[in-house]
């Protein structure tokens, strides 16, 4: 295939989701070629035949294939900078089917909106297959299946709110203005397996910048680990979410006294607003968290 130079680099870090691996490959299959684009998958020491499935769809599409063999995530996905030559870095799962319209809707608001730094697209569920506590949930919705779908304007994200996993975004030029990289103690493969997006997002864009865009028509469909939809499991990851956003606050300014008591303003809204008995413990179990990973002793391997 002819060596274009990319305009987006396409990031995937796998590990044993040779199924997955398989489906999203061939949803890529149906993307234009323009704008011109590359996709970077790291093989996170898989043993399920995911190197003969990537060396074979690579024969056809402008994929790079690394290998990192320690176990973890980010530390796959920061193997894969080390490889991305896109202007725009766009990070998502294994486990989504992107739609024909991804990239060209990201390219686009790239160019619309020079001042975005990070860009969060549109990340839809199936909910006829998600419990209805959860799909009537707003809070357990995004928590639970990485669901993001703000409406279907173009708009500036929240402040202190940041694109999910699945489907985010940013210029290479962030990267530029320092050394980041994604937070290795958190995410998948981790003691912590969640909060390794917004610990890395944090880096690039203050929780309080106005550079963080929402654009709707770039959009994936997540196909969520449904079999974790029980109350014990949504518990679980309740606390740890909570534990990475007070670990991750904490280690932004040890003395920051005011940031700690925002994060558990948030938690303890999330709480009263619960509407249900399950969504009510779920809440619970995240605001304990919360005060967990902020009562930790403070430690800056967090954030960089």
């Amino acid at each position: 295939m002819s060596q274009v130079t990319p305009i987006i680099s396409v990031i995937v870090a796998t590990r044993n989701r040779r199924a997955s691996l398989a489906r999203f490959i061939q949803a890529i299959r149906s993307l234009p070629k323009n704008p011109a684009w590359e996709l970077i998958v790291v093989d996170n020491g898989s043993v399920d035949g995911t190197d003969e499935l990537l060396s074979d769809a690579a024969k056809s599409l402008p994929i790079i294939i690394v290998t990192e063999n320690v176990p973890g995530k980010s530390r796959a996905l920061n193997k894969a900078l080390e490889y991305a030559r896109g202007e725009i870095l766009l990070f998502t799962d294994d486990d989504v089917i992107p739609d024909p319209n991804w990239l060209v809707a990201l390219h686009k608001a790239a160019l619309d909106f020079p001042n975005a730094n990070v860009f969060g697209g549109r990340i839809l569920v199936n909910r006829d297959q998600i419990p209805s506590w959860i799909v009537n949930s707003y809070n357990l919705r995004a928590i639970l299946t990485s669901e993001q779908d703000l409406g279907g304007d173009v708009c500036w994200f929240a402040k202190d709110q940041y694109p999910l996993g699945p489907n985010l975004a940013l210029r290479r030029r962030s990267l530029n203005h320092g050394t980041f990289f994604w937070p290795v103690d958190l995410g998948p493969g981790t003691k912590v397996p969640v909060g390794d997006e917004r610990a890395f997002l944090m880096q690039v864009s203050h929780p309080e910048s106005s550079d963080r865009l929402y654009v709707p028509n770039s959009v994936v469909r997540h196909e969520a680990g449904y079999n974790r939809f029980n109350i014990t499991k949504a518990l679980v990851r309740c606390f740890l979410g909570g534990y990475a956003a007070g670990l991750i606050h904490r280690s932004q300014d040890q003395s920051s006294l005011n940031q700690d008591a925002s994060v558990l303003r948030v938690a303890w809204r999330r709480f009263r607003f619960s509407s249900s008995v399950r969504e009510l413990a779920c809440m619970l179990a995240r605001a304990l968290g919360v005060m967990a990973g902020t009562l930790r002793p403070f430690s800056r391997t967090i954030c960089g």
